[in-house]
This record gives C-alpha cells, sequence and structure tokens, in this order.
C-alpha cells in the first residue's frame, strides 16, 4: 500500500515540474513572438557603456541578412543600431547566468522592438531589445533562413 501511494506521490511530482518546465519554455517563446521583428543579422559592431551593478549598456550595429518576421519596414542589408544591455564580465566571473555581450561577427536571431526613444530621420531604424535575456539566439545548424538566399 505504501508503494502504491509513493508512485502516485512521486508521479504527480514529475508531471508538476514537466508543467512547470513547459510553462517557462512557452513564456519565452511568446516573449519572442510579442517582438515586432524577428531577423537573421550579423553583428558589425559593438559599443559597451559600463553600468552601475551588474549590467552593461552596450550598443550594437546589426546588418540583417534575412526577414523572420516583421511588422516594421526592415530589409534584408539594411545595418541598425539596437539598443541592449549585458551582463557586466564581473557579474558573468561570479557565474551569473544572463545576456552576454555578442562579438563581432557573430550570426544569429534577434527578436527586437522600435526603440521608443529613438529620434531623428534614421528613428525607423533603431531597435532595442524585444525578450529580455532572449532577444539573441545563436543560429540553428543548418543552412541559414531560406529568405536569406532567395
Amino acid at each position: 500500500m505504501f508503494q502504491v501511494q509513493s508512485m502516485r506521490i512521486a508521479t504527480l511530482a514529475a508531471l508538476g515540474v514537466l508543467l512547470v518546465l513547459w510553462g517557462g519554455a512557452r513564456a519565452e517563446q511568446e516573449r519572442q513572438e510579442d517582438a515586432a521583428v524577428t531577423l537573421e543579422v550579423k553583428v558589425l559592431e559593438v559599443q559597451v557603456t559600463p553600468g552601475q551593478g551588474e549590467r552593461d549598456a552596450v550598443i550594437y550595429r546589426l546588418e540583417v541578412i534575412s526577414v523572420l518576421r516583421s511588422t516594421a519596414q526592415v530589409t534584408p542589408g539594411d545595418t541598425l543600431v539596437v539598443r541592449a544591455d549585458a551582463l557586466s564580465q564581473e557579474a558573468l566571473d561570479r557565474g551569473l547566468v544572463g545576456p552576454r555581450v555578442l562579438a563581432p561577427g557573430w550570426l544569429g536571431v534577434a527578436s527586437l522592438n522600435p526603440d521608443p526613444k529613438a529620434s531623428g530621420p534614421e528613428a525607423h531604424r533603431q531597435f532595442t531589445m524585444a525578450a529580455n535575456g532572449d532577444s539573441f539566439e545563436d543560429l540553428p545548424p543548418g543552412p541559414p533562413a531560406v529568405k536569406w538566399i532567395q
């Protein structure tokens, strides 16, 4: 009788853990789906300004390789300016996990929103991170998106 009860409790606990993990993955995906643009990009230039505490302010200049999804006027070959933040080197050294500074030449997928602080004639080319620390993802294995090679 005790073994049957223990098995039921273990099964319910395992299902609970799986539900929590699935919910976290779904929340991350929804944040990325809410982004105004999802692009395959290449980092051209990085400017890091040390911030207060664990985060640094980062300005990226990105080249758009392909447009995966967009509600903004962005086309392959465009150069965008992205205002972001990343963990400082000291925070990374202490073992904290979060967004890191991307190196020039990095290729990946960026989920971005228009920068609300942007002004001037190039305001339509200025963006911010859309999914907090999940705004930049490494490219999955395989060729770039079909849109890039068309």
